[in-house]
């Protein structure tokens, strides 16, 4: 069973790599669009999907995210590390649009034995590139969740030979509810994103995402 959603894993990644499209946000572990491990108030475009592997506090996760319709979105991840892999389902709905008030997202996960509910809002902050996540709810997300993410360069910058080009890099910091984590995003064009990860000072991750619009 393990071996088979492995497999299954791979052969999305490749289909999805094989077709033309568009569109880009970055999801967690469990298959939310977010920062590392945190929610924010960004939903999938509707008509797209993602698709994500990750390592993350000693787990690997498998999760995919579809744009069911217009602001909400749908996901689903599993733990590969476990002998008898899990599924977490999750859904999330944007409420309010950012203006001159943050934009309200409401979620939930769902593992078959709990199901956790959140809300959260995100908004630009001082500068822009910069924006704030806060947010709260039940189970996992009951001590509250809060984040910064900072665009360092809001464009792809090459060196004059071409020979390399440094994506579109994010800082990222959370807090989970549980510790802190650190990170940087890549962001190499519309379709594909990698982070690398620091947990809790201590655990040492990375992640990556392949998004396609149908």
């Amino acid at each position: 069973m393990q071996k088979l959603w492995k497999v299954s894993v791979v052969l999305c990644f490749l289909v999805l790599i094989l077709l033309p499209g568009n569109v880009g946000l970055a999801h967690n572990a469990y298959g939310v669009t977010g920062l590392i491990n945190i929610p924010t108030a960004s939903v999938l475009s509707s008509g797209s999907m993602s698709i994500g592997y990750s390592t993350f506090r000693g787990g690997h996760y498998a999760s995919v995210i579809l744009g069911a319709f217009p602001n909400v979105e749908v996901g689903l991840a599993s733990d590969l590390s476990s002998k008898n892999p899990s599924f977490l389902g999750s859904a999330k709905v944007k409420i309010l649009n950012e203006a001159d008030y943050p934009a309200v997202a409401v979620g939930l996960t769902a593992d078959g034995n709990h199901v956790n509910y959140y809300l959260v809002c995100s908004m630009q902050v001082g500068f822009p590139g910069v924006r704030g996540h806060i947010g709260f709810g039940t189970g996992r997300y009951k001590s509250g969740f809060a984040g910064i993410s900072s665009v360092l360069n809001p464009v792809s910058i090459s060196t004059s030979n071409k020979r390399f080009t440094l994506p579109v890099t994010t800082v990222l910091i959370e807090y989970d509810g549980s510790g802190l984590n650190t990170g940087l995003s890549f962001k190499f064009n519309q379709k594909l994103e990698s982070k690398i990860i620091v947990s809790d000072f201590n655990q040492i991750g990375f992640a990556v995402n392949y998004s396609h619009t149908f």
